[in-house]
């Protein structure tokens, strides 16, 4: 009887292992770049925390474009920019259904992570005074620090920085003690890309709403990993590439609260923004 079990749990586990393997060459089939042969080997990659390679679906869809609808968006009446923009539009009705936003207005593109925190650091502290703070953590990405650096500087702010446990976790708890007042926003990223630690980012942002602090969560990590529900976490702004989840290089997206997008300034002036 033990030896049959054992038999049988061997049979299942070979079929088990036969079903992955042919899972995951199916998988490995769609990203092209897989099939290279490097230092006489097949191609491996696990950087995707830096970048993830992309399927021919995405390859197809950029070539498609290039080959039938290339074109101006939102400045043209002829034929092209119209399809195109309609192409546009609907990538953005698809983010934001990703995402679940309230609405697709809420849907900002930009280049990465990295404009889409500069857009906020540069526009959102015009609002504020001299003496105000902005709260971020050690754990954080340059791109989550150096920006919010300049724009205190450059606006009279203070930047406060919650510091880790001695388990390299954030301490949630000096977070909370470092707001009072003048905190006018909270920047944290949901996963860090270097201790893999996920951060409870509700409970800082019920905790920070209770005081009427707007939350901004860097979700470059946990965008592709996690299901995010904008509505359900409340954040008023989230920020992640496209280039770590399949996407184009140089694509980017930014969640603002419409409440909070609507007060901000523009980050930057030129085309598609003049009406009459």
């Amino acid at each position: 009887m033990d030896f049959y079990n054992v038999s049988t749990s061997g049979r299942h586990l070979n079929s088990y292992l036969c079903t992955m393997k042919h899972k995951l060459s199916d998988i490995r089939s769609q990203f092209p770049i897989l099939s290279r042969q490097v230092n006489g080997k097949p191609l491996v990659y696990f950087d995707n925390a830096a970048t993830t390679q992309h399927p021919v679906s995405v390859i197809e869809a950029e070539s498609r474009y290039y080959k039938e609808l290339n074109a101006n968006v939102h400045r043209g009446v002829h034929y092209l920019s119209t399809q195109a923009t309609i192409a546009f539009e609907e990538a953005r009705k698809t983010v934001q259904t990703f995402i679940n936003a309230a609405s697709e207005n809420e849907i900002i593109f930009t280049r990465g992570t990295t404009e889409s925190i500069n857009l906020v650091a540069s526009s959102f502290t015009t609002l504020m005074k001299p003496g105000d703070n902005v709260i971020i953590t050690t754990m954080e990405h340059h791109s989550n620090i150096v920006p919010w650096q300049l724009s205190c500087q450059r606006q009279g702010l203070e930047l406060r920085v919650a510091k880790l446990t001695h388990n390299e976790i954030l301490d949630v708890e000096h977070l909370k003690s470092l707001t009072d007042e003048k905190t006018k926003l909270i920047s944290v990223a949901h996963i860090s890309n270097v201790l893999g630690i996920i951060n409870p980012i509700k409970e800082i942002i019920d905790f920070a709403h209770a005081g009427n602090i707007p939350v901004l969560i860097d979700a470059a990590q946990s965008v592709a990993h996690q299901e995010i529900d904008v509505q359900s976490l409340d954040c008023d702004f989230l920020v992640f590439s496209g280039h770590k989840m399949y996407a184009p290089m140089g694509t980017g997206v930014l969640y603002g609260k419409e409440k909070w997008l609507d007060k901000m300034p523009p980050y930057q002036s030129g085309g598609e923004m003049i009406k009459n």
